[in-house]
C-alpha cells in the first residue's frame, strides 16, 4: 500500500468515527417515552411497529397508542371504529387525560382520572412503584397474576382487568405518605370494552419497566404504535431530519456520496502530485 493510499483510509477512517460520533448524538434524546430516548424514561427498547396512517389498519393487529399529545381528527377516529368493529384490538396507555376526548368519540364509557396513585402493597421504597392483582379475563395479562405499576391513574368505566390493593391511596401532596383528606381504597387501573382497553400507566411501556413485567410485554406482541399522536416521536429537528433522510432511499444515497467525496478529492489530488 502506497503513501497516498494510507492517507486516504486514515482520512475515511477519521471521517466514519467523527460521522458515527455525530449520528449517536443526533439521533437521542432525553424527551420522556420517545423511541429515540436510550435512558430509562424512553422507549428505545420497546420492540414495535410504528405507524402513521390510521387507515386500513390490519384487523388481526393490535395497535399502542402510547400517552397521546395531539388530537384525533374525525376521519381518524372513523378509522379506529372500522379497525375495532373488524375485530382489531386497541390499546389506549394515557396517566394524563389526554385521551378522554378520543375515547368519548368512539363511544366508549371509559375515562382516564389523573392523580398520583401509591399503595403499600410494594417492594420498593417509592411508593408509586407498586404491584396491582389481575382482576379480568384478558389475552393481555394471560398466564399473569399480578402486574408492577409505576404512578398509574385510575380508570372509570368498562370492564376491570387490573385493580389495586385496598392500601392504595391518592398521594396529592406527593410526600409518599396518607394523611390529610387521603384515605386508603382500591382503584382500577386498567379496563375494557371490547377489543378496547385503556391502561392508565403509560410507563409500563418505558425502558426501565419492560423488565418488570415480561410476560406483559410479550403478550401484547406482535404490536403497532401510533406514531402520529402517541409521545413516541421527538420535538429536536435535527433527529427528525436524520429520520427523514435514513427513511428516503434517495436522500440517504445523495448524503452517502457527500461523505465519499473529500476521500475521493484527496486521493485525486494526492496521484495528480
Amino acid at each position: 500500500m502506497t503513501t497516498v493510499q494510507r492517507e486516504a483510509w486514515a482520512v475515511l477512517l477519521i471521517l466514519l468515527l467523527a460521522g458515527g460520533a455525530a449520528y449517536a448524538h443526533a439521533t437521542t434524546t432525553t424527551e420522556e417515552f420517545s423511541r429515540y430516548n436510550v435512558g430509562w424514561n424512553g422507549t428505545s427498547n420497546l420492540a414495535a411497529e410504528e405507524v402513521r396512517d390510521l387507515r386500513g389498519l390490519d384487523p388481526g393487529a393490535t395497535l399502542l397508542i402510547l400517552a397521546p399529545d395531539r388530537p384525533f381528527t374525525a376521519e381518524e377516529v372513523g378509522y379506529l371504529r372500522t379497525f375495532l368493529d373488524a375485530g382489531g384490538h386497541l390499546i389506549v396507555a394515557d396517566e394524563e387525560g389526554a385521551a378522554n376526548g378520543l375515547l368519548a368519540d368512539l363511544g366508549s364509557t371509559i375515562r382516564v382520572r389523573p392523580g398520583n396513585l401509591a399503595s403499600l402493597k410494594r417492594d420498593h421504597t417509592d411508593p408509586g412503584l407498586f404491584t396491582v392483582q389481575v382482576v379480568g379475563n384478558s389475552t393481555l395479562f394471560a398466564g399473569i397474576e399480578t402486574v408492577r405499576v409505576n404512578r398509574p391513574a385510575a380508570v372509570e368505566g368498562g370492564e376491570p382487568l387490573l385493580e389495586t390493593s385496598i392500601l392504595t391511596w391518592d398521594d396529592a401532596d406527593g410526600d409518599g405518605r396518607i394523611g390529610g383528606k387521603e384515605t386508603f381504597g382500591t382503584a382500577v387501573v386498567c379496563a375494557r370494552e371490547g377489543n378496547l382497553t385503556v391502561l392508565g400507566d403509560a410507563s409500563l411501556f418505558v425502558n426501565a419497566m419492560l423488565a418488570e413485567n415480561p410476560k406483559f410485554i410479550e403478550n401484547i406482541q406482535p404490536v403497532l404504535v401510533d406514531g402520529a399522536h402517541s409521545r413516541t416521536g421527538t420535538e429536536n429537528l435535527l433527529i427528525n431530519a436524520v429520520a427523514w433522510v435514513r427513511e428516503t432511499p434517495a436522500a440517504a444515497a445523495a448524503f452517502a456520496a457527500l461523505a465519499v467525496l473529500p476521500v475521493a478529492w484527496h486521493f485525486g489530488r494526492k496521484r495528480d502530485d
